[in-house]
C-alpha cells in the first residue's frame, strides 16, 4: 500500500497516513448562469457531490476521480459565451470556517 508523505509536522504522534488512492480534495464551486433551466441542472449535478453552502456556491469533499468527474459534469451545462463556472481544488492545509445558514460542513457528506 502506497502511504502519504510525512511533511512539516513537528509531533509524529498526530500525523494520519492515508493511502494515494483514498486521498480526498476539498472542492469549491461557484458559478454564474443566466438561463433557469440550466441552472436547475447545475444544481441538480453538483448536488450529487457536495453540499450546497450559498445560492451559487458548493462545497464537497471527493476522491480525484470524483472530482475530474465532477469537471466533465459541471463543464458540459454551462454555455461559455454566457455563464461563468469556477471549480477551485483547495490545497491540503486549507481552513474553512463559516458563520450563519451556511454552515453544514463538507465532512458530512457521503459520496456514493
Amino acid at each position: 500500500m502506497d502511504i502519504g508523505v510525512y511533511d512539516d509536522y513537528e509531533d509524529y504522534e498526530e500525523v494520519e497516513f492515508i493511502a494515494k488512492s483514498d486521498k480526498r480534495y476539498i472542492v469549491l464551486v461557484i458559478y454564474d448562469i443566466v438561463d433557469n433551466k440550466k441552472r436547475n441542472r447545475m444544481v441538480k449535478c453538483l448536488e450529487r457531490y457536495g453540499v450546497r453552502v450559498q445560492k451559487s456556491a458548493f462545497e464537497a469533499y471527493l476522491s480525484k476521480k470524483k472530482y475530474e468527474q465532477l469537471m466533465k459534469d459541471a463543464s458540459r451545462i454551462i454555455d461559455k459565451e454566457t455563464d461563468s463556472l469556477r471549480i477551485y481544488l483547495l490545497a491540503n492545509n486549507t481552513s474553512v470556517r463559516s458563520w450563519g445558514i451556511g454552515d453544514k460542513h463538507i465532512e458530512d457528506v457521503i459520496i456514493f
